[in-house]
């Protein structure tokens, strides 16, 4: 009894450990000259001559989008910047960490700033890496508690640690930025033996990519990005750089055929990539919307909150929504009742039961189905045996059983207003995290997100949820055999909908 009581207290003491409130750190910013790079001045041949100064480019395929990060990477003179919520050590994380750091050998500047939540047991990797001369790694509002003592260290100092740092940029030179909704990892790219996403970035040239180093460095300059060296003071040697490098290498070429698609690796391939990239973008008038930082301080709404109420005024005829969590409270549900009494058709799809990676959102989102039906929402879900994975499943045996997940934050206004970014309709991004999209006025860039967007909501991809006269809830999707119809929800056994049923009861919705 006597030993628990110590190990019962030292727990707790180590769970009142903080972060110092005072450390060394050395403002920097963007490459001011993007231009002066081959990056910027590759893609400054491509600019037209008059109106916008912002190019974009879809990226919805996930095996594009890495291999974009990977070539730009690879390209990048002077300059990467890369701020990420999650950074997996997976295949593909292990690789763009591999040309990030083969990037700083070349002289490149390496600015890395990760949110903690999820980086448990990181901090030697991270310490050594940032040991680089080239190379500074910042921790986004870590927690005070670097061991066991982890989790009671969160919830002692939950109204601080539970703002966590959501915004996904990979930017290189200033130039060329990857922004969206994808995190670093197998599943976000296409590779995924269980899970792989659906998901949707954006590349942005120009002033669009200028606008997200601006946005990186308010970040990586504030208060809340700790380095690494503060958390970490553990001795670090070249030699452990050199053990980090040597796993990163080991195998490289082995790594890369490892992953079921070419992926650019010589300079000349992926110049040609990048020629192709430049010739499908879309010049517009592009803005990047990004949650300021006095929203960790609780004094700020959400830029994405206000956002919603001006394209709310704005829209006339359609808005066309995508969220991989979709817990609409807090007026959201109000706001969506409202287009619809003004005209405006409103069609949303989100994560079914069966594809959905938290089955805690699930469980309180199934409160707002019938509110939304009801009130005119087209509803659709998306279908975890969705077609749109078939063509990888064909192509790589190894993600034949994996199923799909929704993990796309996009919206469509009218046809002409793309917002592609990090932002769910769920209380998360509404109240805890910082958030950050592009928002592109182009009727021919929106009709490229529509066209995307259209394909899943197909029957092969999503059902439609509607209600019957009695008020009850009923799935459907249109087949060559006719309509199948579900009245619950598809694929689901009765133990997990009573056990769903039971986690909606407990009263953490404003956590989701």
């Amino acid at each position: 009894m006597r030993t628990t009581l110590l190990l019962v207290l030292a727990l707790l003491l180590n769970a009142c450990a903080s972060v110092p409130e005072h450390f060394p750190q050395e403002s920097s910013q963007a490459w001011p000259e993007p231009e002066n790079t081959q990056l910027g001045a590759f893609f400054s041949d491509y600019v037209p001559a008059e109106g916008p100064q912002s190019g974009v480019r879809l990226i919805a395929d996930p095996r594009d989008a890495f291999k974009a990060r990977y070539a730009f990477a690879a390209l990048a003179d002077r300059t990467l910047d890369l701020q990420y919520y999650l950074w997996k050590g997976d295949l593909t994380g292990r690789l763009l960490l591999w040309r990030a750091l083969n990037a700083a050998d070349r002289g490149v500047k390496v600015r890395i700033l990760m949110d903690d939540i999820y980086h448990k047991g990181r901090d030697q990797i991270y310490a050594a890496i940032d040991s680089h001369p080239n190379v500074q790694l910042r921790v986004f509002n870590p927690l005070g508690n670097r061991g066991p003592g982890r989790n009671p260290n969160f919830l002692l100092h939950k109204k601080k640690l539970n703002h966590r740092m959501h915004n996904k940029i990979f930017l290189a030179d200033n130039a060329v930025a990857v922004m969206g909704g994808r995190n670093i990892g197998d599943d976000y790219f296409g590779i995924d033996p269980e899970l792989n996403f659906h998901d949707l970035d954006v590349l942005a040239v120009g002033d669009a990519a200028r606008q997200a180093g601006k946005a990186f460095d308010m970040y990586w300059n504030s208060t809340s990005a700790v380095p690494i060296g503060v958390l970490y003071d553990k001795p670090i040697g070249s030699a452990d750089l050199d053990l980090v490098r040597t796993d990163l290498e080991m195998n490289l070429d082995e790594a890369l055929q490892e992953v079921p698609y070419k992926v650019p690796h010589q300079l000349d391939a992926v110049r040609e990539h990048l020629e192709t990239l430049a010739g499908e973008l879309t010049w517009a008038e592009a803005e990047v919307i990004v949650d300021p930082l006095d929203r960790f301080d609780g004094d700020t709404e959400s830029a994405f909150v206000r956002l919603g109420r001006a394209l709310n005024d704005e829209a006339e005829s359609e808005v066309t929504m995508q969220t991989a969590y979709l817990i609409p409270n807090g007026g959201g549900l109000s706001n969506i009742e409202h287009l619809v009494d003004k005209g405006v058709r409103v069609r949303i799809m989100t994560n079914s039961a069966l594809s959905n990676n938290h089955l805690s959102v699930h469980a309180h989102y199934m409160k707002y189905r019938k509110p939304l039906v009801e009130s005119g929402v087209e509803l659709y879900e998306l279908r975890a045996d969705a077609e749109l994975l078939n063509h990888y499943r064909e192509v790589d045996s190894r993600i034949a059983d994996s199923h799909a997940g929704l993990h796309t934050k996009a919206f469509v206004v009218d046809g002409d207003i793309s917002v592609i970014g990090s932002y769910n309709m769920d209380p998360r991004s509404r109240i805890w995290n910082s958030e950050i999209a592009l928002l592109v006025r182009s009727e021919e860039f929106g009709s490229i997100v529509m066209a995307e967007m259209e394909e899943e909501f197909a029957p092969g991809n999503a059902y439609r949820v509607d209600m019957d006269e009695h008020g009850k809830l009923f799935w459907t999707i249109d087949t060559d055999a006719g309509e199948e119809l579900w009245t619950h929800d598809p694929g689901t056994t009765a133990w997990r909908r009573m056990i769903t049923r039971m986690i909606g009861w407990i009263p953490v919705e404003n956590e989701l």
